[in-house]
């Protein structure tokens, strides 16, 4: 599966090793496997199913890995679906890429046992610098490790809440954490005895959802930024400016309610947004249970304890801009989940709908070279603070 969604990033000298593989007598070895679009270059990909040309014609397997193994085959390939990343000075963090769909039913061997592959990645990837002091914004260590800790907690605390105010909770507690700033946050012994407190009154706000509605052009706006976060590897290099134009013309049609994110990728639902009725609030949807909603907390977890969600796992982007993005994707995701279970035409979200939609998300968070631009990027900035409750309440809390 992943070898007919991605676009597969070669080196010089990987394309060059590769060339030298001895195939002995073996037929239809494909020797042009690799092409340049705009500037880099990538295996082919047969045009007929999309995948890669290595990848067998039934699908089953990678004739480069079957014949010579694992340790021949390009750094991408062996890389996934580990998400590698600098994170402090002269250290990494490795976390399980969610859109695989192995790694969320956990299936294979947890990430220690495969530390020595991982050890070899980090080698040929090397290290960047670590956390700069502008992306800290002021804050130690222990004070980044005391806030994705209490994170955490709030995620898991049996506080009664549903997962929609739970993620509403998460919100705020990251916006009061702004708010106080670095030197209060750094005063860990301070922070200790006020954050149960701090922690229970984001959690009775979240239970209050005395909040307004989205006005037209703010939903106009959700719906462009859901759109460019399903936007798909097939989509963003695709050669030719014609094609390029329907896509543009596409997710202006997306902002309005027209089309289906199946055009953006063809592992999206096939229908059409009006369909899915987004914003209908309460009346629209059934509550999910908490159930359904593992692995969106996998993706919270995973991301907080990385820490991998500033940084250069998000743009580049400092602590709190990349914290509140992190745990906006809750809208997003609750919106893809959305549109899976009513191409399923059912009006209730099942964990099968939240598993697709995590994965979705989560392909282009921090990895999207449509919302590497701040200009992209500036609708997160638009749903901060109350607007963010609106959005929330405009569809339909779970």
């Amino acid at each position: 599966r992943c070898c007919r969604r991605f676009h597969v990033r070669l080196t010089e000298p990987e394309i060059a090793r590769l060339q030298a593989l001895d195939w002995g007598a073996e037929p239809d070895v494909p020797r042009d496997f690799w092409h340049r679009l705009h500037g880099h270059t990538y295996f082919r990909r047969r045009p007929e199913d999309g995948g890669c040309v290595f990848l067998e014609r039934a699908g089953a397997a990678c004739r480069m890995h079957a014949r010579f193994g694992l340790d021949v085959k390009a750094l991408t390939c062996r890389g996934y679906p580990h998400n590698i990343a600098s994170t402090w000075p002269g250290e990494v963090s490795v976390v399980a890429r969610l859109d695989c769909p192995a790694v969320q039913r956990a299936a294979g061997p947890p990430l220690a046992a495969n530390r020595r592959q991982i050890e070899r990645l980090v080698a040929e990837l090397g290290t960047a610098g670590g956390f700069t002091p502008a992306q800290l914004e002021g804050l130690s260590r222990e004070a980044v490790t005391h806030i994705t800790q209490a994170l955490v907690g709030l995620l898991d605390a049996d506080n009664g809440l549903a997962p929609g105010a739970r993620a509403y909770a998460l919100f705020l507690a990251a916006e009061r954490f702004r708010a106080l700033g670095a030197s209060f946050l750094n005063d860990t012994a301070t922070m200790a005895e006020v954050m149960p407190s701090l922690l229970h009154s984001v959690c009775e706000e979240a239970g209050e959802r005395t909040l307004g509605y989205l006005g037209p052009l703010s939903r106009l706006q959700f719906r462009e930024w859901l759109a460019a976060y399903c936007r798909r590897d097939e989509e963003i290099v695709c050669p030719g400016p014609a094609l390029r134009l329907r896509r543009l013309i596409a997710l202006a049609g997306y902002a309005v309610g027209l089309g289906s994110l199946h055009s953006m990728g063809r592992e999206h639902p096939h229908i059409a947004l009006r369909r899915v009725r987004l914003f209908a609030g309460k009346g629209g949807w059934e509550p999910s249970s908490h159930d359904a909603w593992a692995s969106f907390r996998q993706l919270l977890v995973a991301r907080l304890e990385g820490p991998q969600f500033f940084g250069v796992a998000y743009y580049g982007q400092p602590f709190f801009s990349g914290l509140r993005a992190l745990l906006q994707t809750y809208a997003l995701v609750l919106a893809a989940a959305r549109c899976q279970a009513a191409a399923r035409r059912s009006r209730r979200v099942e964990a099968e709908d939240v598993q697709y939609a995590v994965g979705a998300i989560d392909h282009c968070l921090g990895r999207s070279p449509l919302l590497q631009w701040r200009s992209w990027r500036l609708m997160e900035e638009r749903f901060a603070g109350p607007r963010y409750g609106r959005l929330l309440n405009s569809l339909g809390w779970e």
